[in-house]
């Protein structure tokens, strides 16, 4: 660690010490500053981050997040039919990895995690994945990435809508609106949306025994799996003038599953019926001056979360956040700058099963950024954070990242990049405080990440394009499981994990005979491993569960005239499940179509038909071992556009 902040400092120094030469880089990202959350940050040089291109993100509107993360990028999701699903970026936890909203982060503080399955993007206007640790930038949970949901303000004059209809296998429906009315100045945007599905899709149950005649498995319908979201986000945005303005945002949202059953279950039981419920209330208000040189921001948010199992309101899970931050930024010269904040959060968590001195807890960050861009070729940053939390020791956080631009011509660039970053995640509320069970000296997961990575990108004519290799290492310390401890389960630092691997990107756009064509090529390979663990297991060096070595998919979408055509295909090699040398679900290929078509009514009133075809092979495959998936789907969904 000491090694580690002097090399930081050292990096610090050599920036401070730099020239202060004007020039523009052509690779760095530049973004629109009324993007009002998921915006890329400047401040982390070296580190992957990852934009949905529009077109895609259009096609998973009626969706959820793992459905259009699995088929644009290379992330192993853990699965069932539609009512849980949990992400695995290279290999870490679903705790690893934070899902923000503006200065929210989504996760559970009781289980650790978001459910991605709940998560509708037809709320937002993009998403932004950074892979890799972030817990300089982000804080606790940050190990494996980051998601943002990102806003777009759009400071509507007038009015304008939208409407949207869709319909799908087993009883799929969805139904959305969003409204905007502005003067230019004042904005208001209201989104709101009904999803439900029947989820009562014919599937091949190998459980079935009939030794008699020798018959081991039968045609089988799923059975109480039903899902039904609904929700609300409303914006009030006011621009005070160009660079000055004040957002106020409301998120409602409630989330109602019947638990899937297992295939074996589903046989033999086939009344059981468990219902799961969480209500969720989020606000995120502040006010922004980005006034050059000296810009700030004063944000505040608020957090209710609320679980119930079997209707059982005794059964209390619900905690509350207060939030508070505010972060000053300075430009003070062309080619450098500074941001320095401070981050607050109160916690009062409510659930049975806690011990009852357990009031609230409080949770403060310092946190100081340096950027610096050299010698028209180098970009510099550095990161430091320190957390505070009550009665727990945290961690502190540097990162420190490089971005130098190698080639630079008419055509094309080539950039190379480096990031190293320490991360780590605070035990959940259940870790420490569940009685029976928890653990109040646990100690925090500890991770480390270093990356090196390349990326080439081409522009002549109609065709542009980029190609990225990233190669990284990770190792994840004081890895938190639950035990068996004979009377009951208690949780513990465990084991020690080690991921590496090679990640290859790319995305095209191209123009052949009047067809705009836009197509990737995403390719993960992920090597896993425990090295140390305290629970006596043979997995010790082997892959871990649920992480896929080998994880791909294409995509591809064209666009003619009033048409537009899109294709994609995942691939995920085998995956073990548990522990032992057996339930390994096995390599599995999924494609997928969709073909649109757009009709303007007139200068103000457009309409939008898509119809889609998922699992066109029909694929027999798991995604959680022993829960049935879906077979050949179809989803058609109407979008009217209005002023």
């Amino acid at each position: 660690m000491r090694r580690f902040v002097i090399f930081g400092m050292f990096i610090l120094a050599a920036v401070c010490a730099a020239g202060q030469e004007q020039f523009t880089l052509l690779d760095t990202v530049h973004v629109e500053e009324v993007v009002s959350y998921g915006k890329l940050n400047r401040y982390q040089s070296g580190a992957k981050i990852v934009t949905l291109p529009a077109n895609r993100f259009f096609l998973g509107q009626d969706g959820n997040m793992e459905q259009l993360l699995s088929r644009t990028m290379p992330i192993a999701f853990k699965a069932n039919a539609g009512g849980l699903s949990t992400i695995r970026i290279r290999g870490t936890a679903p705790d690893h990895t934070s899902i923000n909203f503006g200065g929210i982060n989504l996760n559970s503080l009781t289980l650790g995690h978001s459910n991605a399955s709940n998560l509708t993007m037809y709320l937002f206007d993009n998403i932004g994945v950074q892979y890799g640790s972030a817990s300089s930038v982000n804080g606790s949970g940050s190990i494996g990435g980051a998601i943002h949901l990102g806003l777009q303000n759009n400071w509507t004059d007038g009015f304008k809508g939208e409407a949207r209809i869709s319909n799908g296998s087993f009883g799929e429906q969805f139904y959305g609106t969003k409204l905007f009315v502005g003067n230019g100045k004042f904005e208001s945007v209201t989104r709101a949306y009904y999803y439900y599905k029947k989820n009562d899709f014919k599937f091949t149950n190998p459980n079935y025994r009939d030794f008699e005649n020798q018959v081991f498995e039968i045609e089988d319908t799923q059975r109480n799996a039903d899902v039904k979201n609904y929700g609300f986000l409303q914006e009030f945005n006011y621009k005070f003038e160009k660079d000055r303005f004040f957002i106020f945002n409301v998120w409602a949202e409630k989330n109602w599953h019947l638990v899937q059953q297992n295939m074996q279950s589903n046989l033999s039981n086939p009344d059981k019926r468990e219902e799961y419920q969480d209500n969720h209330i989020r606000v995120w208000t502040g006010y922004k001056n980005r006034k050059n040189p000296l810009k700030f921001e004063i944000n505040g948010g608020y957090v209710y979360d609320n679980a119930e199992y079997n209707t059982n309101e005794q059964d209390t899970i619900s905690t509350q956040r207060i939030i508070g931050e505010a972060f000053l930024e300075h430009d003070f010269a062309s080619n450098a700058s500074y941001k320095v904040g401070v981050k607050a959060i109160r916690i009062r968590p409510k659930v049975y099963a806690y011990s009852k001195t357990l009031d609230y807890e409080d949770r403060l960050d310092f946190y100081a950024s340096y950027y610096h861009r050299l010698f028209n070729k180098l970009t510099a940053t550095l990161n430091l954070r320190q957390g505070f939390v009550t009665d727990y020791d945290v961690p502190f956080t540097p990162s420190v990242g490089m971005n130098y631009l190698a080639v630079s011509k008419e055509k094309y660039i080539l950039n190379f990049s480096g990031n190293i970053a320490r991360s780590y995640r605070v035990p959940t509320f259940n870790d420490r405080f569940w009685v029976p069970g928890g653990n109040p000296d646990l100690a925090p997961e500890r991770g480390m990440n270093y990356e090196l990575s390349t990326k080439w990108s081409y522009c002549v004519g109609n065709t542009s394009g980029n190609i990225s290799v990233n190669a990284f290492f990770m190792d994840v310390d004081d890895w938190i499981l639950w035990r068996n401890g004979g009377s009951f389960w208690y949780a513990e630092n465990v084991q020690k994990v080690e991921s590496k691997g090679i990640e290859f990107m790319t995305d095209w756009s191209y123009t052949v005979a009047g067809v705009k064509t836009r197509s990737g090529l995403n390719y993960s390979y992920t090597s896993t491993n425990r090295v140390k663990s305290l629970n006596q297991t043979n997995a010790i060096g082997r892959q871990l569960e649920y992480v896929p070595k080998h994880l791909a998919n294409f995509f591809t979408s064209s666009i003619y005239k009033k048409f537009d055509f899109s294709i994609d295909g995942i691939f995920k090699g085998e995956q073990f499940t548990d522990e032992e040398e057996k339930n390994i679900l096995d390599a599995c290929f999924l494609l997928n179509f969709a073909v649109g078509y757009k009709l303007s009514i007139n200068n103000e009133n457009r309409l939008g038909i898509t119809g889609m075809l998922n699992n066109v092979l029909d694929t027999d495959y798991q995604s959680s071992w022993g829960y049935a998936m879906p077979g050949i789907n179809y989803r058609l969904s109407i979008t009217y556009n209005f002023k």
